[in-house]
C-alpha cells in the first residue's frame, strides 16, 4: 500500500489542483447532469458533460500552473461584481446591528447602523454621499 502512495504522491506533485473556477465548472456539469437525466434527454446534453468532465480533469491535473493561474484570475475578474453583491446580501443577512450598502461611484463597502431612518451616507473612500434607508 506505501508503494501505490507513494506514486500518487508522485504523480499529483506539481499539479494545478482545484481553484474557483474549478468548483463553478463542478456546478455548471452537475446541473447539465440533472438536465440530462431528469429534463432532456439529448446526446448533445451527453457531449457537453464530457466536454465539461474533460475540461475539469484537464485543469486540475495541468502542470502549466501559470497559465491555470491566470484563467483563475480572469474568470474572478469577471465575477466580481456578482460575488460582491452576494457578499454584502450575506453580511446583511448576518449582521443585526448593521446595514451594509456599495457606494454607486468606487464600489465601496459601507456600514452603517441599522434602525436610523433614511440617512445620507458618506463612502469614506471617494466622499460620495448617497442616500438609504436604514
Amino acid at each position: 500500500m506505501g508503494k501505490i502512495k507513494n506514486a500518487l504522491y508522485r504523480f499529483l506533485q506539481g499539479r494545478y489542483g482545484n481553484d474557483q473556477l474549478n468548483k463553478f465548472i463542478y456546478v455548471i456539469l452537475f446541473a447539465v447532469l440533472l438536465l440530462n437525466l431528469f429534463v432532456v434527454k439529448s446526446s448533445y446534453m451527453t457531449i457537453a458533460t464530457y466536454l465539461l468532465l474533460a475540461i475539469l480533469l484537464f485543469r486540475t491535473y495541468s502542470r502549466n500552473i501559470y497559465k491555470r493561474r491566470m484563467e483563475n484570475t480572469k474568470f474572478l475578474n469577471l465575477t466580481k461584481p456578482i460575488r460582491r453583491r452576494f457578499s454584502i446580501l450575506s453580511k446583511n443577512r448576518k449582521d443585526k446591528a448593521n446595514k451594509y450598502y456599495l457606494c454607486p461611484s468606487c464600489s465601496q463597502t459601507v456600514r452603517v447602523p441599522r434602525g436610523k431612518g433614511k440617512i445620507e451616507i458618506k463612502c469614506p473612500k471617494c466622499q460620495t454621499k448617497f442616500t438609504k434607508s436604514t
